[in-house]
């Protein structure tokens, strides 16, 4: 199962999971957030993200989903990139993690595909 981990401000990843548990009626396995707060040292962060990846990767993969490009958080992940191991995603909504969540046992590149496109398609003017 590829793991997925939330790296966002304050505790807007924490909520996505919670929100994401709630309409699936299961806390997800494998599925965790940090969060980034300016008071912190970066290094601490930049650890903290490091044995999250090693805890979450069972093999398969990790998927790390950020809120804003080219943000702390987005700045803080891009060393951690390894191609069809560690990829980042960055403009996370509910959407994009429920469909995350659900399609794990793809490819970590079908799942990046697939949780952009469900991002895409749930944003509309109501």
């Amino acid at each position: 199962m590829i793991g997925i981990l939330l790296v966002t401000h304050g505790e807007i990843g924490k909520s996505l999971i919670d929100c994401a548990a709630h309409i699936l009626d299961n806390y997800p396995n494998s599925v965790e957030s940090i969060s980034i707060n300016p008071t912190n040292d970066l290094n601490d962060h930049s650890c903290s993200i490091s044995k999250k990846i090693q805890n979450l990767d069972s093999g398969n993969g990790v998927l790390i989903m950020t809120d804003i490009y080219g943000a702390t958080p987005s700045n803080l992940l891009s060393k951690f990139i390894k191609k069809d191991k560690v990829e980042v995603i960055t403009g996370v909504n509910l959407p994009m993690l429920i469909k995350a969540i659900s399609d794990r046992k793809d490819s970590l590149s079908s799942l990046i595909h697939g949780s952009v496109d469900c991002a895409k398609k749930n944003i509309k003017k109501i």
